[in-house]
């Protein structure tokens, strides 16, 4: 194999690898889990103004899905996506980590970084067409 293809096959592995140890522990498998609940409804509010209705199916990388019900922040703890009521105040960093406030259903807010493995949603929209958003793109995200 030359050398320029070796390298892309082991960046994708890597990625791959990086993807499933960030969250799931499951080989091939997003992490799952029975208490929470995944295909949620939401309204995304683009960064260039447009809205879109859109069933939030998991979160991710470019490469991967790695969660259906929640994503990781950089301090290692849980953001249950069905807890959620809202994303806002989303930084648009183009790599890395994202910035975000978290607001809950419950009323409480929280300012917390996404990890970097989990900064893409996966939706599904009105058609039934499934399609990736890095929260990058992203302004708002409100829960039904």
């Amino acid at each position: 194999m030359k050398k320029h293809a070796l390298s892309a096959v082991s960046r994708a592995a890597a990625i791959g690898v990086v993807c499933l140890v960030a969250g799931t522990g499951f080989a091939g498998t997003p992490h799952n889990d029975p208490h929470h609940r995944s295909s949620l409804r939401a309204q995304v509010t683009m960064a260039d103004g447009t809205d879109r209705r859109v069933t939030l199916r998991g979160v991710g990388c470019t490469e991967t899905m790695c969660s259906r019900v929640r994503a990781l922040d950089t301090e290692g703890d849980d953001l249950w996506l069905d807890g959620l009521a809202s994303i806002q105040a989303v930084s648009h960093d183009a790599t890395g980590p994202i910035a975000a406030v978290f607001t809950f259903k419950d009323g409480r807010q929280r300012q917390a970084s996404v990890i970097e493995w989990h900064r893409v949603l996966y939706v599904e929209g009105p058609l039934g067409l499934t399609s990736k958003l890095d929260l990058a793109r992203v302004t708002r995200v409100d829960f039904e």
